[in-house]
């Protein structure tokens, strides 16, 4: 398992509306990343 501090990213969800890491901060999070090359 990782667990480290994440510096704050900001993405857009699929609605087109800002998401930050901040807006999850003090709460357990999971992020999956994924790409296809």
């Amino acid at each position: 398992m990782l667990l480290q501090k994440l510096d704050n990213v900001e993405l857009l969800d699929l609605d087109g509306n800002t998401v930050s890491t901040d807006d999850f901060r003090g709460k357990n999070t999971l992020i999956f990343m994924w790409a296809s090359w």
